[in-house]
């Protein structure tokens, strides 16, 4: 069964600002609660948008589930336009989509601990 358009964004959203996230766990003493998420997460254990909203009442926020910010995608002179095409999540459970530098390292979901794959469009 697929998941709900909301567990998709959720999970988009999550695990674009996971490395944030750790961070900021690391430093505020709550990286318990956010490797018990992750694990719930991986193991299918409970649904994407219920982990992020009860991690954002946690942390009194609101944040992970807004937009991302908008980066114009303009290649740098010189360098050519990267392909079309994008990386998608590695198990097909939400809708993100991440681009790589030119000569870049492919972008991971920090969710599943896995490289994200690549689409060509």
């Amino acid at each position: 069964m697929a998941d709900p358009p909301d567990d998709g964004r959720a999970l988009a959203a999550l695990c674009e600002n996971l490395p944030r996230l750790v961070r900021t766990a690391e430093s505020e003493g709550w990286s318990a609660e956010l490797h018990e998420a992750r694990r719930a997460l991986r193991e299918e254990e409970r649904r994407p948008k219920e982990v992020v909203d009860d991690l954002s009442r946690m942390l009194g926020l609101d944040v992970l589930i807004r937009g991302r910010p908008a980066i114009p995608d303009l290649p740098a002179a010189g360098h050519l336009p990267p392909p079309p095409g994008g990386y998608r999540c590695p198990k097909g459970r939400c809708p993100r989509d991440a681009r790589s530098e030119p000569g870049g390292a492919i972008p991971t979901c920090d969710v599943y601990e896995l490289p994200l794959k690549y689409s060509p469009g």
